[in-house]
């Protein structure tokens, strides 16, 4: 294969050098040849043709000096022997003689005489003074597809017109061929195909469309190639002011061409046949250098099966002889090594069973430190549990005690007055005592009174941490009247304070939702900032915006202009009880109550951006739709929420 594959290579590259010098070679010669063939060609037929515009013209001019009878002699002799027609027109269009290739006597007589005033040819050739030599048509007279030749007819403003069938100049395209391979192209001045020495290539009626055609008539530059039929051709073309005619000379070029495959072709035998000797030869020379290398390499595989080789074999060829040493060399080596591995391998199995048994135990260890570790992560999580529930019973009892005990010091009071007054009432009233009495009465009541409204309001507020959907009524509203009506009902506590309060809501937003809650939720949103936001100053504003985000929830945002929460007030302000007016009437429960509202009962976000002297912004995110409360969705079964009828954004 080593031996062939560079015979191959060497006349692959000989051969690609060769054909590089000749392929420009031939094609320059194809170019020369088409051009010389494109101007030879329409000479010949200009020659030709000015013959037959001479005898056409010299019978027109004969005609008026001859007797009618001998018209149709004169007009045979003209035609013969290129023309298949010739006939005169008077001035008014009819046919006075004529003379037609294979027309018999009988035949001509009926022709005479017929209107031929609205052939169009005709009337080009009535309105020429000197000859006119016609695109191709069809004859009037004889059906025929022809070129037509039209002359003066004398001075009697007829025309003698004489026709030519497409086989007479293509009969002269075939004589005027130098070569087999070599084509010929008459196009008249419309691109229309006159004559083609290729018989298959006459079925396209017009070739104006190729580039070589188009150039010729416009007088533009000429391509050097073309493609027509599929294949490549090396183009010329040489036009006929006289005749206004293209004539295209054409030779198929690249491998296309004879001569180019001949060179091929001998290409080509000489790599076979050089390929075909260096077969015959080749297992010759393949068998004196494969013999010392088989040896080798049985010796090699004999390594391979674990048995120890024979002598290793030599050559004539150095490079063997090496090789022959290094594997002698590499076998020592291989069995020096094999039994450091047998050693190494015995040391290895007693250090993995070592490694596997501590292993075992870490994994033990590991899994009970993963038990004691889930164990601990739920005490503290019950902890944590026992300690919020701590506070919040701490916190409560915190804020019951002060009402309740002054409640209580109020009764007290009172039934300590009451006794003294029923001593004073056995021994003898004095007016002044009864109206001490009745003073000290109403005092201890309204202490009472007023304390016992303290802790059931403060019991009112607890009820409302655990509030949840079932308790309120669920109705579809606008956003605005909700937003509207809230700011209604705080506006009269709002008057003492100079705080501006400003909604931005749109009047496309509708819900299906609980509006106490939202209005609950917004209340407070809006008291606290008043409450906690402006408590040391005098005046501030509140401003109320909301609009549909791209999951067609609403986005409510409370947004004030106050003192703003450090990050440690704005991390606990939704925890319980938790409040910066401690002692000052506030409760802790405010927020956490907004909190409950907006996420277990209308089923939406909040989140708290704040930062001291920056203001305060609360952000809620709430579905157009709220959940359905768990015993509605347990009755409905899974047929979701109820269903709305609402107004989207417009637009």
């Amino acid at each position: 294969m080593l031996l062939v594959g560079v015979i191959l290579v060497t006349l692959l590259v000989v051969g690609s050098g060769l054909l590089g010098f000749l392929l420009p070679r031939v094609a320059a010669e194809n170019r020369a040849l088409v051009g010389r063939a494109a101007a030879e060609m329409a000479e010949r037929v200009e020659v030709f043709l000015e013959n037959v515009e001479a005898r056409v013209t010299l019978a027109g001019d004969l005609y008026q000096d001859l007797h009618p009878d001998e018209l149709p002699a004169l007009l045979d002799r003209a035609r013969r022997p290129n023309l298949s027609a010739l006939y005169i027109i008077d001035a008014d269009g009819r046919l006075l003689a004529a003379s037609i290739e294979g027309y018999s006597d009988a035949r001509l007589t009926e022709l005479r005489g017929i209107d031929l005033s609205t052939y169009p040819f005709f009337r080009s050739a009535a309105r020429s003074a000197t000859p006119l030599w016609s695109d191709k048509h069809i004859s009037a007279v004889t059906g025929d597809v022809t070129v037509g030749l039209s002359a003066p007819a004398g001075k009697t403003g007829g025309v003698i017109i004489a026709e030519m069938a497409m086989e007479t100049l293509l009969r002269i395209s075939r004589v005027a061929s130098e070569s087999g391979s070599l084509g010929y192209w008459i196009l008249d001045s419309k691109g229309e195909l006159v004559a083609d020495t290729d018989p298959r290539g006459s079925e396209p009626v017009n070739l104006y469309g190729q580039e070589i055609v188009a150039a010729g008539l416009e007088g533009r530059r000429l391509p050097e190639t073309m493609r027509f039929g599929g294949d490549t051709y090396n183009v010329s073309a040489a036009y006929s002011p006289q005749l206004g005619w293209l004539f295209v000379s054409r030779i198929p070029a690249g491998l296309e061409n004879p001569r180019l495959r001949e060179i091929v072709g001998i290409l080509l035998v000489m790599v076979v046949g050089s390929v075909l000797v260096g077969l015959l030869l080749a297992p010759l020379w393949a068998q004196r250098v494969a013999r010392p290398i088989r040896q080798v390499a049985g010796s090699a595989s004999r390594i391979a099966r674990g048995a120890a080789p024979a002598d290793w074999p030599g050559s004539g060829i150095t490079e063997l002889n090496q090789l022959s040493l290094d594997l002698a060399t590499m076998w020592s080596a291989i069995a020096r090594r094999e039994e450091e591995l047998r050693r190494l391998n015995e040391e290895l199995e007693s250090r993995v069973a070592r490694r596997t048994a501590e292993l075992q135990q870490s994994n033990r260890e590991l899994s009970q430190a993963l038990v004691t570790v889930e164990q601990a992560k739920d005490e503290l999580i019950q902890s944590e549990r026992l300690a919020a529930l701590g506070r919040m019973v701490a916190g409560i009892a915190h804020e019951l005690n002060t009402p309740l005990g002054n409640g209580r010091v109020a009764v007290s009071a009172l039934s300590d007055r009451l006794a003294r007054f029923e001593a004073s009432l056995a021994e003898g009233l004095r007016r002044s005592e009864l109206d001490a009495f009745i003073a000290s009465v109403r005092t201890s009541s309204g202490i009472a009174e007023h304390n016992l409204r303290r802790a059931a309001d403060l019991v009112g507020s607890f009820k409302q941490v655990a509030a949840d959907r079932t308790a309120s009524r669920r109705r579809k509203f606008q956003l605005r009247e909700a937003v509207d009506e809230v700011f209604l009902t705080i506006s009269p506590a709002m008057k003492h304070l100079q705080v501006s309060l400003t909604a931005h809501v749109p009047e496309f937003l509708w819900l299906d939702s609980y509006p106490g809650e939202l209005g609950q939720a917004l209340t407070n949103l809006i008291e606290n900032a008043v409450a906690h936001g402006f408590k040391d100053r005098a005046h501030g504003s509140v401003a109320v915006t909301a609009d549909l985000d791209e999951r067609d929830q609403i986005v409510l945002e409370v947004r004030d202009d106050g003192c703003g929460m450090t990050e440690e007030v704005a991390r606990k302000a939704f925890d319980p009880f938790f409040t910066t007016a401690l002692g000052q009437g506030g409760t802790g429960l405010g927020l956490f109550i907004t909190h409950n509202a907006v996420t277990n009962v209308l089923g939406g976000t909040i989140g708290l951006h704040s930062r001291p002297g920056a203001g305060t912004a609360f952000e809620l995110r709430i579905p157009r739709v709220a959940p359905a409360p768990e015993a509605e969705a347990e009755k409905g079964g899974s047929d979701g929420p109820p269903a709305t009828d609402m107004p989207a954004r417009p637009g």
